[in-house]
């Protein structure tokens, strides 16, 4: 009998609800679920974050290879973090309200403002204890929200088809 890797119990296959997202990790589905809600947010996930918060929230285009790049080098040469440059952007553009367009589809301003955003979120987790976690579960459950996707359809243009004979005949009765 599989034993959950969190609350250490038995779990019986034919009764209780259980998942294994891995080969032989298996777990209570409320166990994994609690868990899963509890842990921080990866690399992956805020970067995830990143592009949800550009397109969801700022609905702008964007540039996605030029973020990329941005990304690896704010952490590579500007020792930022991914998490960092999501909440960076999020100071920015929704507590300073400035301007997407001068960004020319790019994260460039993360360097210049990514202190002073820092010191900005420090405060207000003092201030209302929590609210960097309360931010990270509402991008996970938006994350988490069916996609609809539209579908658009080409209206097909009229071709308009004529020969060289037909063309010369039109110049001729000119």
């Amino acid at each position: 009998m599989p034993i959950c890797r969190i609350c250490k119990e038995k779990i019986n296959k034919e009764k209780d609800d259980w998942i294994m997202p891995s080969n032989l990790y298996y777990y209570h589905k409320k166990c994994y679920e609690d868990w899963k809600a509890s842990t921080p947010a990866t690399d992956k996930e805020y970067k995830s974050f990143i592009y949800d918060f550009i397109s969801r929230d700022l609905k702008v285009s964007y540039d996605y290879h030029m973020i990329e790049a941005q990304i690896n080098k704010f952490v590579k040469e500007n020792k930022c973090t991914i998490k960092g440059i999501f909440f960076t952007l999020k100071y920015f553009y929704e507590v300073k309200k400035n301007d997407w367009d001068k960004g020319h589809g790019g994260i460039g301003i993360v360097p210049f403002v990514y202190n002073e955003a820092c010191n900005y979120w420090i405060l207000r987790e003092k201030e209302s204890n929590g609210i960097v976690a309360q931010i990270e579960r509402q991008m996970k459950e938006a994350d988490r929200r069916e996609v609809k996707t539209v579908v658009r359809q080409n209206k097909k243009k009229k071709k308009y088809t004529m020969d060289f004979d037909e063309i010369e005949r039109m110049e001729d009765n000119d």
